[in-house]
């Protein structure tokens, strides 16, 4: 592992790199590099960590929306399927003064995946792309469903008007029971809008057409020949669907002015879309393992109609546009088949010891849970632990700090379960979890990379590779704000031995809190909302595994006054 100078972590805000989620860094090693020659170090500190199952969790309105199955060779299988609402472009919309039913020619949805161009295409040919944000085999195929939804997503509790709606993970059943028929949306005979459906890489090529809805060629000539059509318009891979034209027709062109008013009232009109699946078997024999996160700000569904636009007896009709957005309310539903050595481990876990593997998961999986400095054991029941209270005597200086996750390889003990590291989370995120907010450091941290999912590289958590052998080794935090305030702050109230929390995340930024539907058995309120969106999980040593050099760590560099 590369090695660098403590005082170059100062110029962090100036390096940029370029990463996706497929992609595992270095820079985070080398940027939180160990060799400290000048100062002493502790590295016996005692700790206890633990897993503890979230249950399910909060899940509306997340900024990412979870679609298809992830199967983990540890933690089981995740299906994940959502609700949203959709909302008009603009309120009131003028459709022109008679429209023709005849030529009311398309609806198509679009949801952008998150990718990256890696070439670009001459004349008709497409662009191509690499796909971010897929998790498990792109090629798999799943059975997609995609229907109405008659179950109003209230923006307020009904109890509390005051007070925001919340929707938890394991709450499908209130779209899947509420009265009234759901209709089918993507019912094209095409099998891959349906049946067939996969996270496809490929860009999305619009053809030119006339007001007749034909193809035409550079000319403007109708044209049935493909080697002539023209580009109308190019869009990244993401969802493309043809949805049911007459529901569009008669619930948004041809229903009463009265519904298309304003959102509040369109979206009690319609009350959004669902979206689900099955999952089908593939060709290798083995079930759907694929699943996308998807960001709905660039997200559209499009009308294409045609209407007259003046009372002139002789004017014709002109083809037009209707925007619907994807805004509004939304939940993001998990349904778990955790592994029986998950649920195991889970069952089995010590708040006492503390465990030998630790298990964050993302969705609504787990949470790690650590304990610094070890018990209050003399007897002043200050529940200062008697460590921490040596320390302070001290007067030492903390210089730097970090806590050390390292990841499990090979068999899990007492299984018959290997796992991987390349297929756990890219990053994993230290917080304050008796008060659910950030730690010092990562509030501190201001640096940032090309890919902003990698921002805050001082504060660390990033999955690392060994130079050497290549292989994929730790999760390194610093915590030295955090630490120095433990031993050497004053203020009482803001210098307490926090409990810290561990999750997977999918993106650093963001910092959020959700709620756990079930505290009580939890422990806790809130996890990171991070955590919630990363499908995947991690297989960490914990504090009393027998394999000492991958013993859990808290490191402290320190110097003490002359």
């Amino acid at each position: 592992m590369k090695k660098i100078v403590l005082n170059i972590a100062l110029l962090i805000s100036v390096i940029t790199f370029t990463a996706c989620d497929k992609d595992f860094n270095t820079i985070g090693s080398d940027v939180i590099g160990d060799d400290h020659f000048d100062f002493d170090k502790k590295d016996d500190v005692s700790l206890i960590a633990h897993t503890r199952a979230t249950g399910p969790v909060q899940s509306n309105n997340l900024p990412l929306k979870a679609l298809g199955v992830y199967k983990d060779d540890y933690f089981g299988t995740t299906k994940a399927s959502f609700v949203t609402q959709i909302s008009l472009a603009n309120n009131a919309p003028d459709f022109g003064l008679e429209l023709e039913q005849k030529q009311f020619d398309v609806v198509n949805l679009y949801i952008p995946y998150s990718s990256t161009q890696t070439a670009t295409g001459t004349g008709n040919e497409p662009n191509t792309f690499t796909l971010n944000e897929i998790y498990g085999k792109e090629d798999h195929t799943f059975n997609l469903k995609v229907t109405t939804n008659n179950y109003l997503l209230r923006e307020f509790d009904a109890l509390n008007p005051e007070v925001r709606q919340k929707y938890y993970s394991d709450q499908k059943s209130l779209i899947l029971n509420a009265p009234g028929t759901r209709i089918t949306l993507n019912d094209s005979p095409l099998e891959n809008q349906n049946t067939k459906f996969k996270f496809s890489k490929e860009e999305i090529l619009i053809y030119k057409k006339n007001d007749n809805n034909e193809f035409v060629d550079s000319e403007n000539n109708a044209t049935t020949d493909p080697t002539k059509y023209v580009i109308d318009k190019r869009y990244a891979p993401g969802i493309w669907l043809q949805l049911n034209k007459d529901f569009f027709k008669d619930n948004v062109l041809f229903t009463s002015s009265s519904n298309l008013i304003n959102n509040s009232v369109f979206r009690e009109h319609i009350k959004g879309i669902f979206f689900d699946l099955d999952s089908n078997i593939q060709d290798d024999s083995s079930p759907t393992n694929v699943l996308a996160l998807l960001d709905f700000s660039n997200a559209f569904i499009e009308i294409e109609y045609h209407s007259k636009s003046s009372t002139d007896a002789s004017a014709t009709k002109t083809k037009k546009t209707l925007r619907l957005n994807f805004t509004g309310n939304s939940i993001t539903f998990f349904e778990n088949n955790n592994s029986s050595e998950y649920t195991t481990a889970l069952n089995s876990s010590s708040s006492l010891s503390g465990d030998a593997l630790l298990y964050p998961k993302g969705g609504d999986g787990s949470i790690v849970f650590i304990d610094l400095f070890g018990p209050d054991d003399s007897g002043d029941v200050d529940n200062i632990p008697e460590e921490l209270e040596q320390l302070r005597t001290e007067n030492i200086l903390v210089n730097d700090a970090f806590l050390t996750f390292y990841v499990k390889k090979g068999l899990i003990e007492n299984t018959s379960v290997s796992v991987d590291p390349i297929n756990y989370s890219t990053r994993v995120y230290l917080y304050d979890a008796t008060n659910n907010t950030p730690l010092l450091d990562y509030v501190f941290d201001t640096s940032t990379a090309s890919d902003s999912k990698n921002n805050k590289l001082v504060f660390g958590g990033i999955l690392e590779i060994n130079e050497v052998n290549d292989q994929l080794t730790r999760y390194r935090v610093r915590l030295r704000n955090h630490i120095n305030n433990i031993i050497n702050g004053t203020n009482s109230s803001t210098n307490g031995n926090v409990r810290l929390g561990l999750s997977v995340t999918q993106n650093i930024n963001n910092s959020g809190r959700y709620e756990v539907k079930n505290t009580t058995s939890f422990g806790t309120q809130y996890i990171p909302i991070g955590s919630i969106i990363q499908p995947r999980g991690a297989v960490i040593y914990g504090n009393n595994t027998t394999e000492v050099d991958k013993r859990l760590k808290l490191e402290i560099y320190y110097t003490k006054p002359n």
